[in-house]
């Protein structure tokens, strides 16, 4: 009896979470966008972005990459975005799940890390653009 009384109240609790997932419209594109620490080497720091590039075409992935510098930004001009674009959160999770298995990007993250780059910030956002 006490067990089906945990389950029936984690049912319960987690029915809100369901429901709250339902309502992120999950099947609408998702831009994953993290600002990148080049460490003063923009050069350096778009070889490795295509080399990722490279992971993402070899696993077809289906993942548009973009890096984007900001100009007329205040204090965060020169600041460096890249933008990983996909249909779906669904499809985000499956990316996410592909490339950190795979053993080449985790060495291209390792190398970055070992040039003083990398991600210090990363804010993953659905459109909501009006149909």
């Amino acid at each position: 009896m006490r067990r089906s009384t945990v389950a029936f109240l984690a049912a319960l609790v987690g029915a809100p979470v369901v429901a709250t997932a339902q309502g992120t419209n999950q099947h609408r594109p998702v831009r994953d966008v993290l600002i990148a620490d080049v460490n003063g080497d923009l050069p350096k720091f778009l070889g490795f972005m295509k080399r990722i590039e490279g992971v993402n075409r070899r696993l077809r992935l289906g993942a548009e990459l973009r890096v984007f510098r900001a100009t007329f930004a205040g204090d965060q001009t020169g600041e460096v975005y890249v933008y990983w674009e996909l249909p779906s959160f669904v499809r985000f999770a499956e990316v996410e799940t592909k490339l950190h298995d795979d053993p080449e990007y985790r060495t291209i993250l390792a190398e970055m890390e070992a040039a003083g780059q990398g991600f210090k910030s990363e804010l993953l956002t659905i459109e909501v653009t009006i149909p």
